[in-house]
């Protein structure tokens, strides 16, 4: 009896090892996934161009009537809008970043004092009016208004412009071809060609009188 007593505790024992240790196997596993799923959701992206970054800032000239948006998105777009689009945060053009681009705008973006202090939003009574918004994923969002001369903004205003600059290329193109020019006459010598004259006529003859 004690035996067997013995074989059904060391059975049991058996069993609840394998238990723990499948155990261990799911919560390791789930700990991987979590931590996958921080380092691309987190500070950073791995699935994005720009690392995560949202960028947007528009420019208004209230008592000029212009006003310009510029975005990038996450997923590494650059979209524009101008006018009263630009007023409701809507863009009317997009396109991809090149690698090289985004790379650029990440770089820009690390190295922005913005990203650890909103900066002075200086005199009120100024132009240009900016209003910056922009936030890393995983992050939360940041956002300030700008009053005239802001070197910081004046950077990524140019950035934005450079960029976007595209969609004039693209209407440019679609343009027809101009007609080829007839070509130019001679250039004129200053004088004129000399002209012949017409044949002098014969002098009239009177006819001989008839024979008597």
């Amino acid at each position: 009896m004690v035996q067997a007593a013995e074989k059904v505790n060391v059975g049991a024992m058996i069993r609840i090892l394998r238990w723990m240790r499948t155990g261990c196997a799911i919560a390791l596993g789930c700990c991987v996934l979590f931590c996958a799923g921080c380092a691309s959701h987190g500070t950073g992206a791995a699935d994005s161009p720009v690392d995560g970054w949202r960028f947007q800032i528009t420019v208004k000239y209230p008592t000029q009537q212009r006003y310009e948006l510029f975005k990038i998105t996450t997923e590494g777009q650059i979209q524009y809008g101008g006018g009263m689009n630009a007023i409701n945060d809507i863009t009317t053009w997009e396109t991809a970043l090149t690698p090289q681009q985004a790379k650029e705008f990440v770089g820009m973006m690390g190295a922005s004092p913005w990203v650890k202090q909103a900066p002075d939003r200086g005199d009120d009574k100024s132009e240009p009016m900016m209003v910056v918004k922009f936030q890393r994923r995983g992050s939360s969002e940041r956002n300030f208004t700008l009053y005239g001369s802001n070197s910081e903004a004046e950077k990524f205003i140019a950035f934005m412009k450079e960029l976007s600059k595209q969609r004039y290329e693209s209407i440019l193109q679609k343009l027809p071809e101009p007609t080829e020019k007839p070509a130019a006459p001679a250039p004129s010598t200053g004088t004129s060609p000399a002209t012949k004259a017409p044949p002098a006529e014969a002098p009239a003859t009177t006819p001989p009188a008839p024979k008597r």
